[in-house]
């Protein structure tokens, strides 16, 4: 693979600053150790907060070669969008920041999600990159992902 990024970067002129990795990675709400406790040793009952709680959120998280991170897309588990935490001066400066926040019925990425990270985070990371470093419009880029079946299907690829 390291050879068609370094074939991509030389025949379309790619800088480093333009070749993005991303991951998703689910976290617990609750994060839960199961076998280690702050209690003393010896102990015979020992109560264990949030075991068995599985609620979790989707972080999508992006790193472009140049060691530059992006915002984050964060997945709610939600059907509605009033699931987004109240408008606060913390959600504002994430808002600001350029963090996106979605929601599907199980926290997993849609396509209509993975559509609106494009737009609202890489696609802006682009557009900035080409007026930071005086790069023609058309400046293509390289996105480094998992490949889903719904990464490889036509409504994603077109």
């Amino acid at each position: 693979m390291a050879y068609r990024v370094v074939y991509l970067m030389k025949v379309y002129n790619i800088r480093l600053a333009l070749i993005v990795n991303n991951d998703q990675k689910s976290v617990h709400l609750i994060p839960t150790t199961g076998k280690r406790t702050w209690e003393s040793k010896g102990l015979k009952h020992i109560q264990v907060l949030g075991v068995g709680d599985k609620r979790q959120i989707m972080m999508v998280i992006s790193l472009v070669t140049n060691g530059f991170l992006l915002p984050p897309q964060i997945v709610f588990t939600s059907t509605t969008h009033q699931f987004l935490p109240l408008y606060n001066d913390k959600k504002k400066k994430c808002m600001n920041l350029g963090w996106d926040l979605a929601f599907s019925e199980n926290h997993w990425s849609t396509l209509e999600i993975m559509k609106q990270f494009v737009h609202k985070i890489l696609l802006r990371y682009l557009h900035i990159q080409i007026c930071h470093l005086g790069l023609q419009e058309s400046q293509k880029m390289v996105w480094l992902l998992d490949c889903w079946s719904m990464h490889k299907g036509h409504g994603f690829l077109d």
